[in-house]
């Protein structure tokens, strides 16, 4: 008690030092929100709020407005940390069903021209039609390398079934709303994939936000990665990564070229109801292979390898022209094999146990494992893609055990 009274005078006694610790804390807590590393449920009723004003001065509309900002049907709001990538990111329940918001920062205004022009005396011009579908069609060429058909051309320039008028002012706040939703990787994957189900579906939107079905991320939803190693936990752990390569191989052969998976963590597979189905939970780095050789073959000045990655999306550095002038070179499954199956290694050496390493793991899956994350046999930085014969021995292999496994333990 008597260290306690005498607190204050110690504080005013080391006050520079104690006001230059509460400024970096909270210097601190300030650009973890505002990176997406923290979060609180504030934020998130701040970007409501600010969301159902835009939609009572008739700027934001969209399938989900009147249930969030009027019908007051969408509740239990719940923040949502680590996205860096979004303005936004909060689940919430509608109808007994749980749902996540998301808003990409370009949808904030940062770096983005909006849809509209000014004149010299200021009037905005809308563009046309026949202008605003074709630039809905160059942002899916740039963003996706895909020429899209008109039947998803109607999807994408339109709000849900809405028919506004052309030239209307209804008309020009959809363009807007639109063109801002259209910035994101997630909203257009969204639609353009709907019927491969492999990405989160697409519930409505409201203004710049778009809500899509909330997937229990892996992580969260079965606690793979604490899990004991009894038979029956080892045996989820095999159905688990037979799930993940059913995924990998439909993003590799069944669109309309591979796509990459260049942020890849445990927490961004979700696992639907029932557990017989994974989906990719976080898109803002999910791109066709063509645009990721974009973005690792920019031309830029390199040193290293690493100079020219794109996260888990790998290059190498030219020896020749010391430029990152290389297609992407690794692929989905070695990093998968890398990073979750194998787990955190040191020059070859396992050191923090991924899914499927453990007391039941045979050295034969282990050396195949290793194969897979280490194609080109650099232990520090894999730079090369997993052949096919390796996928489709490491394949065959998993669902054998799996299924060996499951009639021993569940039959």
């Amino acid at each position: 008690m008597l260290h306690l009274r005498r607190l204050p005078g110690i504080l005013y006694q080391r006050r520079y030092v104690t006001a230059t610790l509460i400024i970096i804390i909270l210097t601190t807590i300030y650009y973890l929100i505002h990176w997406g590393i923290m979060c609180t449920n504030l934020e998130t009723w701040q970007h409501v709020s600010h969301l159902c004003r835009l939609h009572r001065r008739g700027e934001a509309i969209g399938s989900l407005c009147k249930p969030l900002c009027v019908d007051k049907q969408i509740h239990s709001l719940t923040c949502h940390a680590f996205h860096a990538g979004k303005e936004a990111v909060f689940s919430a329940e509608w109808e007994g069903i749980r749902m996540v918001f998301k808003a990409s920062r370009k949808s904030s205004g940062e770096n983005f021209d909006p849809v509209y022009w000014l004149d010299s005396d200021g009037a905005k011009h809308y563009p046309t039609e026949d202008e605003f579908d074709t630039m809905v069609r160059n942002v899916v060429i740039s963003k996706l390398n895909l020429t899209i058909s008109n039947d998803q051309l109607n999807r994408l320039s339109r709000l849900g079934f809405s028919k506004a008028k052309e030239k209307s002012v209804t008309r020009q706040i959809e363009m807007q709303n639109l063109w801002f939703l259209l910035q994101d990787n997630e909203y257009l994957c969204s639609i353009l994939y709907a019927d491969r189900d492999i990405f989160p579906q697409l519930l409505g939107t409201c203004g710049p936000f778009f809500g899509v079905e909330y997937v229990d991320p892996v992580e969260m939803s079965s606690g793979v990665m604490s899990m004991g190693d009894g038979h029956e936990e080892w045996a989820t752990r095999l159905k688990l990564a037979v799930l993940m390569m059913d995924l990998l191989n439909e993003l590799e052969t069944n669109l309309a070229e591979p796509f990459h998976l260049c942020d890849i963590k445990m927490s961004h597979f979700g696992l639907t109801k029932g557990g017989q189905h994974l989906k990719f939970l976080d898109l803002d780095s999910v791109l066709p292979r063509t645009v990721v050789g974009r973005l690792t073959a920019d031309g830029s000045h390199c040193t290293r390898h690493e100079d020219c990655d794109f996260f888990d999306c790998r290059s190498k550095c030219s020896a020749v022209t010391s430029r990152c002038d290389l297609p992407v070179t690794n692929n989905n499954f070695q990093v998968v094999c890398e990073k979750i199956f194998l787990g955190w290694t040191l020059s070859g050496t396992v050191i923090v146990p991924g899914l499927l390493m453990s007391q039941h793991t045979p050295s034969s899956l282990a050396a195949l494992l290793r194969l897979c994350a280490n194609p080109d046999t650099d232990f520090n930085s894999p730079r090369a893609a997993v052949p096919e014969d390796i996928k489709r021995r490491l394949y065959a292999t998993l669902t054998e055990m799996e299924q060996t496994l499951a009639n021993d333990v569940f039959v």
